[in-house]
């Protein structure tokens, strides 16, 4: 045997070796990860899975994790106290508060010196003028409440729906758990640490890391370009049940089998056996309630499943955005009110089916904050964050790159806005992937905890574990399928899992072998590659490469994007003539499933780059930072389509005549319409309209006029100018109306511009016309 044969024959045996220790190790992360122990509660603080009556249970904290959809407070037949407003606070650096033995968690201790401050709020923006954005360590809140003494006998639990990065939570002095992670939501039983008919007091520490720390375990790991708020950020509340209660009802509806399905979660927080009889009513018209009956021992968790026959059911969908309220009761005791949507998600041959049609994804990303309350905001704020994206002609939001409010996913919900949730799996080395899969996994209990949280809602299309990580190793391979297999097990959906790789960067990603759907980042034209033609071609080239690898699966152009400041029109047309490039390339194929610009809105980043302004931003949105006011970008991804993006700006004059030069011999003919640009003609008038087409690349175009008038007969013409155009101009004369083409060609290297002029003529008295739209879009290849 040659030494060549040798080192091939030893390279081949390692790379057995590896997988085998993989798989090894993988299967044995499985047994102490899923157990089917229902006997008793596990004490265990990470989030897991238990299995019962063959459902996957999320457990965190010794107990099932519950449904916080209940921070609204409406559940009748429960109790609770909002622990939200004023609180006392304080830093390390100016209370008397030493870690060594936290006496700020004491009873006895006066923190009567302390600030008052709000909760739930972001420490960088609410506190002493904004004075904590670099502040780091330790942070102490405390509050004093009272619990009736008619809650002795109940299960009481303490809901925080964000809090951190690493939280410590004390009741009454004594330490009721950790958590770490400021995103998810997470819960504790407080039932044994409370004061019944007297106060109480709640004292919370806050952990913030410095920005440039480095943790291995810590998610991230390191450095990410967004910006790190702290605090008790979002609602933090109580909520006393009954002791046998319903801890979640897990929903799958589906309209193409016209069925539903429900898995009610119960606990028997008692030392004595109880036989209940549990009544599910799924709220579709015609239907009628299921009971069961069924024996929980102590200290018992069992899942009871009911199914429904549901001809009448409708389908959620963007355009329809149907919703239905199940029932889960306990009879003469405890009940939960789901909200769901019937959808159902399928991925096959290069395509993603919802409701059993393809779907193509125009979507944007979105950071979780605003200028006035950072990461705490109200449910007013959320809507006016998620109606730009609604506005905007989007039909989905990635969740980049952590979990949000509940309440966001209620109202993509109640819109119809597909999204895209992720967890902070972000710019892991890896060795920090190494570190979760096999040590760790914290990566692990992120995806676990977003696919229960958010199970029931129809708006969450497709699940996102990671973004831009060291992708082309094996570690990164079977950390995805530990996730992805995770969340498979949690949701009945079996709704697509994918992750963001940074392909642009790492050229050859095994993992996406294992992805439903391939999720590819790229900022060729601006993070690398060439300029001259904002990077199109570059990519154009990966893309092929990756389908040629991957033929079966979909891809999603999971962000795309470039800068600008609102107010400079030259970067702010350069900004959206590399959205239009990337865009065409993207609409071109048919195994593509989706485009997601980079970013909805200007964003807050703890990076070096955003250190020159004041207020850390990065302008890479569509609308700014402080008025969520539109980008010339914002308007060229309303218009575009499936036939490309159109460059021309307020193609249907929804805005009045803004963006248009009117050149008229009676002004007083143009009126911006429902219907389009009303103009009012005699034979003696003329108008013409002018707007430069600013961003096309060397390629073949159409220019579309449509047009109506009450006698079908227009007078006029179309010209087009620009220096490489043959002869230097073209022009289109007609005399009717309806859509009237015509269709050039231009020949450059690099970026160039085209005047637009549309010229009509009145050929009798008080003649009307209505321009309803003006294309200009790409013959794609």
């Amino acid at each position: 045997m040659t030494s060549q044969k040798k080192m091939l024959l030893i390279a081949l045996v390692a790379v057995l070796f590896i997988v085998c220790l993989v798989t090894l190790t993988m299967n044995m992360r499985e047994k102490k990860m899923i157990t089917s122990d229902t006997d008793m509660l596990v004490e265990n603080t990470v989030v897991h899975l238990i299995e019962h009556d063959g459902v996957q249970v999320a457990y965190q904290n010794g107990l099932p994790i519950p449904e916080f959809s209940t921070w609204k407070m409406n559940e009748e037949r429960r109790q609770y106290i909002s622990l939200n407003g004023e609180w006392k606070f304080g830093h390390e650096d100016d209370i008397n508060c030493p870690q060594a033995d936290l006496t700020c968690s004491d009873t006895t201790y006066d923190d009567s010196a302390w600030s008052v401050q709000p909760v739930p709020a972001s420490l960088d923006l609410a506190y002493d003028n904004k004075k904590y954005q670099y502040t780091f360590g330790s942070f102490w809140f405390r509050k004093v409440f009272k619990v009736e003494q008619d809650w002795n006998d109940k299960f009481v639990k303490l809901n925080a729906l964000g809090m951190g990065y690493h939280s410590v939570v004390y009741i009454n002095g004594t330490k009721v758990g950790v958590n770490e992670g400021s995103a998810t939501p997470f819960s504790f039983n407080v039932s044994p640490y409370l004061n019944y008919g007297e106060d109480n007091i709640i004292a919370v520490q806050i952990i913030r890391p410095a920005h440039d720390h480095e943790d291995v375990g810590a998610l991230p790991a390191g450095g990410f370009d967004w910006w790190d708020y702290s605090g008790i950020t979002r609602d933090i509340y109580l909520e006393a049940t009954a002791p046998q209660t319903i801890s979640k009802v897990i929903v799958d509806a589906s309209p193409l089998k016209k069925r539903v399905r429900a898995s009610v979660v119960l606990l028997n927080y008692s030392k004595e056996a109880a036989t209940l009889d549990v009544q599910v009513h799924p709220g579709v018209d015609n239907i009628e309630a299921q009971t069961k009956s069924v024996t929980l021992g102590a200290d018992e968790v069992k899942v009871v499943g009911f199914e429904f026959d549901t001809p009448d059911i409708e389908a959620w969908s963007t355009e329809s955005p149907n919703l239905y309220q199940l029932t889960a009761e306990i009879v003469n005791g405890d009940r939960l009110k789901t909200q769901y949507g019937a959808v159902d998600v399928e991925v096959g041959d290069a395509k993603v089916l919802v409701n059993g049609s393809p779907e193509w994804f125009k979507a944007t990303n979105w950071h979780d904050e605003n200028k006035e309350s950072g990461r705490s905001m109200s449910p007013e704020e959320y809507r006016a964050e998620i109606d730009v994206a609604k506005s905007a002609s989007a039909n989905l939001i990635r969740n980049a790159h952590y979990n949000r409010h509940p309440y966001a996913y209620e109202y993509a919900d109640q819109i119809g806005i597909f999204v895209m949730d992720e967890i902070e799996n972000y710019w892991l080395s890896e060795q920090a992937i190494g570190h979760q899969l096999y040590e760790k996994g914290l990566s692990r209990e992120k995806a676990i905890a977003m696919a229960w949280n958010q199970v029931n809602h129809p708006s969450v299309i497709i699940w996102s574990v990671a973004n831009e990580n060291t992708p082309n190793n094996t570690t990164h391979l079977a950390w995805f399928n530990d996730m992805r297999d995770a969340v498979r097990l949690v949701d009945p959906k079996k709704r697509p899992v994918t992750y963001a790789s940074n392909t642009q960067h790492h050229p050859v990603d095994m993992s996406m072998s294992a992805a439903d759907i391939i999720g590819f980042n790229q900022y060729y034209g601006f993070h690398g590659g060439e300029s001259e033609d904002y990077g199109a071609e570059q990519y154009r080239k990966k893309l092929l490469e990756i389908h040629e690898r991957y033929p079966s699966k979909p891809i999603i152009l999971s962000e795309n994007g470039t800068w600008s400041s609102l107010g400079d029109r030259a970067r702010e047309q350069w900004q959206a003539g590399n959205f239009a490039a990337h865009w065409d390339v993207t609409v071109t194929y048919p195994f593509t499933a989706g485009y997601t610009f980079w970013n909805l809105k200007d964003y807050r980043s703890k990076m070096e780059y955003t250190s020159r302004d004041p207020q850390r931003l990065s302008g890479m949105g569509m609308v700014d930072w402080n008025n969520r006011a539109p980008k010339v970008v914002y308007y060229y991804f309303q218009e575009a389509t499936d036939r490309g993006a159109n460059r021309i700006m307020n193609p249907r004059f929804e805005r009045g005549i803004e963006e248009w030069q009117v050149i008229s011999s009676n002004k007083q003919s143009v009126t911006p319409t429902e219907e389009g640009l009303q103009l009012t003609l005699n034979a003696s008038d003329s108008i013409m309209l002018k707007q430069n087409a600013f961003d096309l690349l060397a390629g073949k175009y159409v220019l579309e006029l449509q047009l109506s008038s009450p006698e079908d007969a227009v007078a006029g013409k179309i010209v087009l100018k620009s220096s490489y155009l043959s002869g230097g101009s073209l022009e289109k004369t007609f005399d009717s109306s309806g859509t009237i083409k015509l269709p050039f060609t231009l020949t450059h290297n690099g970026v160039t511009s085209v005047s637009v002029q549309l010229q009509l003529e009145g050929t009798k008295a008080n003649e009307q016309i209505i321009i309803e739209q003006v294309n200009l879009f790409p013959e794609l290849k």
